[in-house]
C-alpha cells in the first residue's frame, strides 16, 4: 500500500464521520443550517477525492467541473422558491438514481459509447475488466434501483407541482401490471448477473426498472406522498451503495449506506407519524377510498364557544395562551413573514406564543420547519406535536394556518379515507380556532374538513399572507397603509419632483414577494424622465446574491444594478433614496454604536440623499437587533406596512 493508498483511506474516514456529523446536527433545528453545510462540504470532498485517486479529472477539468457545478447549485437554490423545495428535493432523489444506474451500466458494459454519454476519460478504465458474480450483481442492483428511483421521482415531482394529477391513479390490473414488472426486474437481474452483460440485457433491465418506478408511483397520491418521497431518497442510498460495491470504492458504499439508512429512518417515522404500515403504502391500500359520501355533519364537533365568530379578534386579544399551526398553505401564500409579525404582536400584549409542526405537514420532511426558520422564528418556541396535544386543553386559542389534512377531525372516525388514522393535531379540542385558508374545500388527501363548520371556528378565507395580516392589523387597530395619507401624499409628490432615485432592495422585499411592484415603481418614474439606479449590498438578503436574483426575475436591467463602492458617492447628489425592506444595510449606527453587531460593516449610504423615503413593515430593529436612527429622521418617510401593498398605493398615484 503507497503513501497515496494511505492518505486515501483516511481521508475517506474523516469525510464519513463529517457526513455522519452533519446528519446528526441536522436533526436539531439549532445546528440545522451548520449540519446542512458540514454535510454539503463532507460530500464535495468525497467527490473531488475519488476524481482525484482514480485519476479521472485532472486538475484544470476537475476546478472547471467543481466551479460550473458550484455556480449551477448556488443559482438554482436562490432561483426556486420555498413552496417548490419539494419537488426539487425529489428531483435531486432521481438525479441520485440515474448516476448510480449509469455507474452499473458503465461498469457492466464498458464502451467507449457509454464512456463519452457519461463524460468520463481515464487511462485507469480500460474496455475489459474482470468480473465476478458479485460485482455484476451489484451493478445490475445500481441500474435497477437506480432507474426505478429516476421514474418514481420524477412522477412525484408531477404530482408535487401540480402537472401530474395529484390523486391516486389506479390503472386496469394495476396490482397485475405491477407484479408482472416486479417480476421482469428481478429476471432481469439475475440474467445481467449470470449471463453476459450484453447491451440488450442491460437496457431491458433499465427498462423494467423504469416502468416499475413508474406504476409504483402514480397509485400514491395525497398523505402518502412525503412518505414516498423519504422512501426514494433512502432507495437512492441504496443504489449509490449497490454502485460503490460494483466498482470497489469504499467512499460510495459508505455514503451510500449513510443516505440509505438514514432515508430508511425517516420513512419509519413519517409512517409513525402519518399512523401508516409501508406495505399499505406500497400497494396502495391507503390512498383507495371506499364508495360513498362522508356524512361531515355527524363528525362536527359538539362544544361551542360563547364568543361569536366576529369576536376572534377580542379573543386574541384577551387570550393567555396561543398555538399556531402552519401548513402547505402557508407555503403557498409565502406567509412566514406575516406569522412571525402576528407572534411578535401576540406576545406584545402578553401573550405566550407556541408553534407546533406536524410530521409530515407541507410537502415533504421538515417543509414547515424550513419555512419558520427562513422568518427567523426561535427554535425554542416550537413544539412536538404528541406535546401539544397531550396539553391542548391549556391553549386558550389556536391559529391554523394553510392547513388542512393535518387537523382534520375526520381522519379519526372516516374510515376508507385517505387520512383515516392519521395522527392529527387536536385543534378541534381547543375551545377556540382560528383558521386562515383559502377556501374551505378539502385538503391535499381530498377529504372534507368537519371543523369549517364547526361553531367554535372562525374562518378567514383568502390568500394567508392578506387574512393573517388583516389579523395583525385588527388586534392594533390599525391600518399601516390606510391611515399613513399625508406620508403617502408626500412620498408621491418626493418622487414626482425628483431627478435622480436610488432603490435600494433587502430581505422585506423579498418576504413581501414585493420585486415586481419595484420594477413597476422604477418604470414608472422612468417614463416621468427620472434616472433610477438600484443599490445592491454584498450580504442583503440570506444570501449572497439574493437580491441579484430577485431583481433579475422581473427583469430589472443589469446595468442597473450597481455595488456598494460604485454607488455610496452618488447619495449626495440623489433627490430620493426609496429602501425596500431593507434596515442593517442602510443603518448609520454601523458607524458609531460600538459594540453592537453591525458595528464597522459598510453601509449603503442612503442618509446623505435629500430625502429617504422607506417601505418597512414596521420600525423594529433589523435581523442584527440595532435601532436605525433612519426611522426618526426628519428627512425620512416611513410607509409602514407590507411593502406589497404600500408600493401598489405609491405606485397608484403617480401620475
Amino acid at each position: 500500500m503507497t503513501s497515496t493508498d494511505i492518505f486515501y483511506y483516511i481521508a475517506c474516514g474523516v469525510i464519513i464521520i463529517g457526513t455522519l456529523t452533519g446528519i446528526a446536527m441536522m436533526s436539531k433545528v439549532k445546528t440545522a443550517v451548520a449540519g446542512n453545510k458540514l454535510g454539503a462540504v463532507s460530500i464535495l470532498a468525497a467527490v473531488v477525492l475519488t476524481l482525484w485517486y482514480k485519476d479521472i479529472l485532472t486538475f484544470i477539468p476537475l476546478l472547471v467541473v467543481v466551479v460550473i457545478s458550484i455556480f449551477i447549485s448556488i443559482l438554482w437554490s436562490v432561483k426556486i422558491k420555498m413552496i417548490a423545495m419539494p419537488q426539487t428535493v425529489a428531483l435531486l432523489n432521481g438525479f441520485g438514481g440515474a448516476a448510480s444506474a449509469i455507474v452499473g451500466g458503465v461498469f457492466l458494459y464498458n464502451t467507449n459509447v457509454l464512456l463519452a454519454l457519461t463524460g468520463v476519460y481515464s487511462s485507469h478504465l480500460i474496455p475489459h475488466h474482470e468480473t465476478s458474480l458479485f460485482t455484476n450483481f451489484t451493478s445490475a442492483l445500481a441500474i435497477a434501483v437506480g432507474t426505478l428511483t429516476l421514474t418514481g421521482s420524477l412522477i412525484a415531482v408531477g404530482k408535487l407541482s401540480g402537472k401530474l394529477s395529484q390523486k391516486p391513479v389506479i390503472l386496469p390490473l394495476h396490482r397485475l401490471i405491477t407484479v408482472v414488472f416486479i417480476f421482469n426486474m428481478v429476471m432481469g437481474i439475475i440474467v445481467t448477473t449470470w449471463g453476459n452483460a450484453e447491451l440488450w440485457s442491460i437496457l431491458l433491465l433499465t427498462l423494467f426498472s423504469a416502468f416499475f418506478g413508474i406504476v409504483f408511483a402514480v397509485r400514491i397520491g395525497g398523505a402518502d406522498m412525503p412518505i414516498t418521497i423519504s422512501l426514494l431518497n433512502s432507495l437512492t442510498g441504496i443504489a449509490l451503495a449497490a454502485a460503490g460495491m460494483s466498482v470497489g470504492d469504499p467512499m460510495l458504499i459508505a455514503v451510500g449506506g449513510i443516505v440509505g439508512s438514514a432515508g430508511l429512518l425517516l420513512t419509519q417515522i413519517m409512517c409513525r407519524g402519518m399512523n401508516r404500515s409501508l406495505i399499505d403504502i406500497l400497494t396502495g391500500k391507503t390512498t383507495v377510498s371506499k364508495s360513498g359520501t362522508l356524512d361531515i355533519d355527524k363528525l362536527i364537533s359538539s362544544h361551542t364557544t360563547a364568543l361569536s365568530k366576529s369576536d376572534h379578534t377580542k379573543l386574541l386579544k384577551n387570550a393567555k395562551k396561543v398555538i399556531i399551526i402552519p401548513g402547505y398553505g402557508t407555503a403557498l401564500s409565502g406567509a412566514q413573514g406575516v406569522i412571525k409579525e402576528l407572534s411578535g404582536v401576540l406576545e406584545e400584549t402578553g401573550t405566550h406564543v407556541d408553534f407546533t409542526i406536524h410530521p409530515v405537514a407541507g410537502r415533504t420532511a421538515g417543509h414547515m420547519n424550513v419555512l419558520l426558520a427562513d422568518a427567523d422564528i426561535p427554535y425554542e418556541k416550537l413544539r412536538e406535536f404528541k406535546d401539544v396535544n397531550a396539553n391542548i386543553s391549556e391553549y386558550d386559542a389556536a391559529i391554523v394556518i394553510g392547513a388542512n389534512d393535518i387537523v382534520n377531525p375526520a381522519a379519526r372516525s372516516a374510515e376508507g379515507t385517505s387520512i383515516y388514522g392519521l395522527p392529527i393535531l387536536a385543534v378541534d379540542e381547543v375551545k377556540n380556532v382560528i383558521i386562515c385558508n383559502f377556501d374551505d374545500k378539502p385538503g391535499y388527501a381530498g377529504v372534507n374538513n368537519p371543523l369549517y363548520k364547526s361553531d367554535n371556528v372562525t374562518l378567514l378565507l383568502g390568500d394567508a399572507k392578506e387574512t393573517v395580516r388583516g389579523l395583525i392589523d385588527e388586534l392594533t387597530d390599525n391600518d399601516k397603509t390606510g391611515d399613513a395619507t399625508e406620508d403617502v401624499e408626500n412620498a408621491v409628490r418626493r418622487l414626482s419632483e425628483a431627478e435622480n432615485v436610488i432603490i435600494i432592495p433587502g430581505y422585506g422585499m423579498a418576504l413581501a414577494q414585493a420585486q415586481g411592484l419595484v420594477k413597476d415603481l422604477s418604470d414608472k418614474l422612468e417614463q416621468k424622465g427620472v434616472h433610477i439606479d438600484f443599490a445592491i449590498h454584498p450580504v442583503a438578503g440570506r444570501m449572497p446574491g439574493h437580491m441579484n436574483v430577485l431583481l433579475a426575475e422581473v427583469s430589472v436591467p443589469y446595468n442597473k444594478l450597481r455595488e456598494i463602492n460604485d454607488i455610496n458617492p452618488e447619495f449626495g447628489n440623489c433627490d430620493v433614496a426609496v429602501i425596500v425592506g431593507a434596515n442593517d444595510v442602510v443603518n448609520p449606527a454601523a458607524r458609531d454604536a460600538e459594540g453592537t453587531p453591525i458595528y464597522g460593516m459598510p453601509i449603503l449610504s442612503a442618509d446623505e440623499a435629500k430625502h429617504i423615503i422607506i417601505f418597512n413593515y414596521d420600525t423594529k430593529p433589523g435581523y442584527a437587533g440595532v435601532d436605525n436612527p433612519l426611522y426618526k429622521s426628519g428627512k425620512t418617510t416611513l410607509l409602514l406596512g407590507d411593502a406589497a401593498q404600500t408600493l401598489k398605493i405609491i405606485i397608484s398615484k403617480l401620475s
